[in-house]
C-alpha cells in the first residue's frame, strides 16, 4: 500500500494562495508547493515595492526562474546584469550567484523554484497576510539568522541585497 498523496488539479484565484505572507518589504503568495507537485517545483507570486530585493545568494540544490508579470526587475547573476520588464523571463541555474532588485514603483513576478522546499522559509519566517497593508517594518530576521536558516535548505547567503545605487 502506497502512502504517497495523489497529485490532483486545483484552482486558485489571482489573489489566493496555498499560503500568503508578508516577507521582506513585499508579499509572497504560494501557488504551488511540495505537496501539490510531488516536490518537483514550487511557484510563488512575489509583489514587491521599488528597491526591494534578495540578498546575494547561491542555491546549491535548486534552479530558479523569474517571469515578470508587472513592473521592472534587475537580476544580478554572476557578473551579468539582466534588466527585465513585464513579459520577460529569466532562468537562473543552481550554483549561480544571484540576487534581484525591483526598479519600478512595484513589481509582481511569478517565481519558480525547482525542486521545491525553500519557499517554506518565506512562509514560516513571514507574517500571515490579514489585510491590505504590509507591516511597517521589513519582515526578515537579522542577517546571521537568515544565513543560518537558508543554509539548512542548501542556500548560501553571500551578502546584502543590491540597492538602487548599484544600478548606476
Amino acid at each position: 500500500m502506497s502512502t504517497e498523496t495523489a497529485i490532483k488539479p486545483y484552482l486558485l484565484s489571482s489573489d489566493e494562495g496555498l499560503a500568503d505572507a508578508w516577507w521582506k518589504s513585499g508579499r509572497v503568495i504560494i501557488k504551488a508547493g511540495p505537496a501539490e507537485t510531488g516536490n518537483a517545483f514550487s511557484q510563488l507570486v512575489m509583489d514587491e515595492p521599488r528597491g526591494s530585493g534578495t540578498p546575494i545568494h547561491i542555491h546549491h540544490n535548486e534552479d530558479e526562474t523569474f517571469y515578470i508579470l508587472e513592473g521592472q526587475v534587475t537580476i544580478f547573476s554572476d557578473d551579468e546584469r539582466i534588466d527585465l520588464e513585464a513579459g520577460d523571463y529569466c532562468f537562473v541555474p543552481r550554483g549561480a550567484v544571484h540576487a534581484y532588485l525591483v526598479r519600478s514603483e512595484r513589481a509582481r513576478m511569478l517565481v519558480t523554484i525547482s525542486p521545491s522546499g525553500t519557499e517554506q522559509l518565506f512562509v514560516s519566517l513571514g507574517v500571515p497576510v490579514t489585510g491590505p497593508e504590509p507591516p511597517a517594518e521589513a519582515v526578515m530576521p537579522p542577517m546571521p539568522e537568515l544565513v543560518r536558516l537558508f543554509a539548512q535548505y542548501g542556500t548560501e547567503i553571500l551578502g546584502p541585497p543590491p540597492s538602487l545605487d548599484d544600478l548606476s
